[in-house]
């Protein structure tokens, strides 16, 4: 068995993805530093034709399965967890971009490798009046945003009966305060800020309900008659395993490479590898990842299957890739908390990378979207036929 199953792939698109890794390795602590990716990554992304991978084909874009997408996220995430986790809000950003109407769209995607940061929750206002609709809010954690060129933010909208609604509401960064707030512990390369407006004039066409059940880019069955009819939050959770993945599979590798002739100090080895503690330490890492590779695999082609065939999920399929996403998540996390207890003091240095490496895996694992507890709570509340209290299903 692999250490590092599954890292490989044929398909050419996360082939050209996982070219990168040793270039997002050598920029990986400067992206840190700069808390936002950095000119040459950028760049390499692009080239490498990331930011079209989730865009509709009729706007240009490959529209790539959703296990194609998970495959190239993990292979990013294998060079640098800011990076992944970056490339898959601007994936979200894009797929989302091709539900509101296709001359919008068309809008964004004129501009190649269009890139759209994401932030879902109602933290803002959508106010109507006779110019149109005015927004005012303040939005927190908008990864990419510091490069994006476009945010999709969350709203409240009065309706006339005295009812909110959430919507959508597309905005051009430029028409946004961006706040340089970003300090965190884990992923800080990923530009996470705050943005704000205030009473900003948004056209009508740039605001879209907030996407309920299996949803066609465009919005229109008849729009794009083979495109696959996601449902929101089973897509978010699909393409949140791919960093988690990336992440592990990174610190596996590691391992293997730094302990042949370490000592482990105060023992009888002289070198690492040849230790049985270290043996055992490698094999349970290895199935750790082989299982969260098996449940993210299995968690993408469902996801792609019933959007391909237009199907909603039920609601215990909803809770199950929610949960699904988190226990990939918390399988990742046990592997990189064993190869870091496997690499002695000396790897809590600023040089080494798996301090690193556990410090985004950890960041991920208080996400709320991928917290192993309240994800499992949820799925076990369903399991007992209770209201599971939650709208991210």
């Amino acid at each position: 068995m692999d250490v590092v199953p599954g890292a490989n792939s044929a398909e050419p698109e996360v082939e050209a993805l996982a070219g990168l890794v040793p270039l997002l390795r050598r920029h990986a602590a400067e992206t840190e530093r700069h808390r936002r990716l950095v000119p040459a990554v950028v760049d390499a992304l692009t080239t490498a034709g990331l930011f079209g991978l989730a865009v509709p084909e009729r706007h240009g874009g490959r529209q790539a399965g959703l296990p194609t997408q998970v495959r190239a996220l993990a292979e990013l995430g294998r060079g640098c967890a800011s990076t992944s986790w970056t490339a898959s809000i601007y994936l979200t950003g894009g797929w989302l971009t091709g539900l509101f109407p296709d001359r919008v769209a068309a809008e964004v995607f004129a501009v190649p490798a269009a890139r759209i940061s994401v932030s879902l929750s109602p933290t803002g206002v959508l106010a109507d009046g006779p110019g149109g609709p005015r927004l005012t809010g303040r939005w927190g954690f908008n990864t990419g945003v510091p490069d994006a060129h476009w945010d999709i933010l969350g709203a409240l909208r009065q309706a006339p009966d005295g009812s909110r609604e959430h919507v959508l509401v597309l905005v051009p960064t430029a028409d946004l305060s961006v706040h340089d707030d970003w300090y965190a512990s884990g992923l800080q390369g990923t530009g996470s800020n705050t943005v704000e407006c205030a009473d900003l004039a948004v056209p009508a066409e740039r605001v879209l309900p907030f996407p309920v059940g299996a949803t066609l880019p465009g919005g229109d069955p008849q729009a794009a008659p083979a495109a696959p009819r996601y449902e929101v939050f089973p897509l978010f959770s699909t393409l949140n395993v791919g960093t988690p993945l990336g992440i592990a599979r990174a610190a596996a590798e590691f391992l293997v490479e730094r302990a042949p002739g370490r000592q482990i100090t105060f023992s009888p080895y002289p070198d690492q590898s040849l230790a049985p503690l270290t043996h055992r330490q490698l094999g349970e890492v290895g199935l750790k990842l082989r299982l969260a590779g098996l449940l993210a695999d299995d968690l993408a082609e469902r996801t792609e299957r019933l959007g391909a065939a237009h199907t909603a999920h039920a609601l215990a399929e909803r809770a199950a890739a929610r949960s699904s996403a988190a226990y990939v998540a918390k399988l990742c996390h046990e592997a990189v908390e064993i190869v870091c207890s496997a690499s002695g003091a000396s790897s809590i240095r600023s040089e080494v990378p798996v301090q690193r490496m556990r410090r985004d895996i950890q960041a991920l694992c208080l996400h709320a979207a991928l917290n192993p507890d309240t994800a499992l709570e949820l799925q076990g509340r369903i399991a007992l036929g209770l209201d599971p209290q939650s709208n991210f299903l």
